[in-house]
């Protein structure tokens, strides 16, 4: 029986032959060596691990040890930190786009405008999103290259919509689901008490909602912004969400919530682009054909927005950042790199001349033939960049809460959004 793998490795391996590759490659200098050291979490540790024997290829005498460490209530944050404060860590540290603030401006990282790395030649060649999130404009110093980013967009089962008298053809679906409130109307045609909804969490749907907006949870001049009128509208989209019945009881992330996907009990996911590896290999592997891709239902005309997104720094303690930044380079923006992490988790490159690539522009035998790409390219080109604070990471476990007690305790949004702020503050 053929899986969807062997049948997406097929399709891929077919139109690159015909179309070849559009992504542009350095040559690797073979003669850069030494042992270098890199620092993830868990699926990343995996995933970069596999790509070592194609790295190697390149660069024979670069030994490469990857290390992964939890990521769950910022413990992977926390030992990169103390590590940094103790003057000791990997050569070259990954960093999560939620924790870009509080790490940017740690001097332990090397500046890569600088010689021997030079990244400013490359601005170019990234995202602008991604881009603005590892140069500071005042002094035009660079903290790490952009690896991914996470353009969002709505993932949803065809036949569960189908079934309720809906739109399956993700075009069709995309000029039915044209803004939040027409959401929460077919949503009223998909759920079933107690068996099925329309969403997984709330939580979705605020990240979503203020990015769009162009609000995070705090603004340039650090103000705190959750119990602000955007947060508001957010929460008040949830709260219709919920009286309408449309959102699961399962915390995000359990296994509950995962199994919930197998069992056809969730028929959309409001989230970044990389989810689609995760329905791929782990929570919905048989439901090929069953689920599409269609842009997140818009707010105020915009539909884009970002969820996720990681970079690569390199640590002034390295004593090979030579090799160091060979290694940045080539799995941030060689082909092959890139193209087996996508294939592996759908994994989308900030590196702007792959999303030109063949292996990202196909046929996609799960989303029933769709190429996903024509959406998630856009959103990427779209997506505009939010403020970050280095206490985003705490404001984003507050908020995350503060859903969760609305859809699951019926808490009022006044009352929940005061209990975040008081929460965020009171580690200000």
């Amino acid at each position: 029986m053929k899986t969807y793998w062997n049948v997406m490795a097929a399709t891929v391996l077919g139109l690159a032959a015909s179309l070849g590759t559009a992504v542009a490659q350095e040559t690797p200098d073979t003669g850069i060596s030494g042992t270098v050291s890199l620092w993830t979490w868990p699926h990343n540790d995996r995933t970069l691990t596999s790509l070592l024997p194609e790295f190697n290829r390149a660069y024979p005498n670069i030994k490469v040890r990857i290390q992964g460490f939890p990521s769950g209530k910022n413990a992977y944050l926390n030992k990169l930190l103390s590590a940094l404060l103790a003057g000791t860590g990997p050569d070259v540290a990954m960093v999560e786009i939620n924790n870009v603030a509080q790490l940017s401006e740690k001097q332990q990282f090397a500046d890569l405008s600088k010689p021997p790395f030079n990244a400013g030649a490359l601005k170019a060649d990234f995202a602008p999103f991604a881009w603005s999130k590892v140069e500071d404009p005042a002094t035009g110093r660079i903290f790490a290259l952009p690896k991914h980013t996470g353009p969002g967009a709505l993932f949803y089962r065809r036949d569960l919509f189908e079934a309720a008298g809906l739109p399956g053809d993700p075009q069709a679906l995309a000029a039915t689901l044209k803004d939040w409130n027409a959401f929460i109307e077919a949503g009223r045609k998909i759920a079933k008490p107690n068996e099925r909804w329309m969403v997984g969490t709330g939580n979705e749907l605020v990240l979503a909602y203020i990015a769009q907006r162009g609000v995070s949870y705090f603004d340039e001049d650090g103000k705190l912004l959750v119990n602000g009128p955007v947060f508001k509208e957010a929460f008040e989209l949830v709260a219709k969400a919920r009286d309408a019945g449309l959102i699961s009881p399962f915390a995000m992330w359990t296994p509950e919530w995962q199994g919930a996907f197998a069992r056809g009990q969730i028929a959309t996911v409001v989230i970044g682009n990389w989810f689609g590896g995760l329905l791929k290999s782990a929570y919905a592997p048989g439901d090929a054909g069953k689920w599409g891709v269609v842009p997140a239902p818009a707010e105020n005309g915009v539909s884009a927005f970002n969820w996720g997104g990681d970079f690569l720094g390199i640590l002034e303690t390295s004593e090979n950042k030579e090799a160091a930044w060979a290694l940045v380079k080539w799995i941030a923006m060689n082909d092959t790199s890139l193209k087996l992490q996508y294939e592996k988790g759908d994994l989308y490159p900030a590196y702007i001349s792959a999303g030109k690539a063949t292996w990202i522009n196909f046929q996609d035998p799960y989303y029933g033939g769709e190429n996903t790409n024509e959406i998630f390219a856009k959103v990427q080109a779209e997506m505009v960049p939010q403020t970050t604070n280095p206490l985003d990471s705490v404001a984003y476990l507050a908020v995350e809460t503060a859903v969760n007690a609305v859809v699951t305790s019926g808490k009022s949004i006044d009352e929940a959004l005061a209990q975040a702020e008081a929460e965020i503050k009171a580690k200000m």
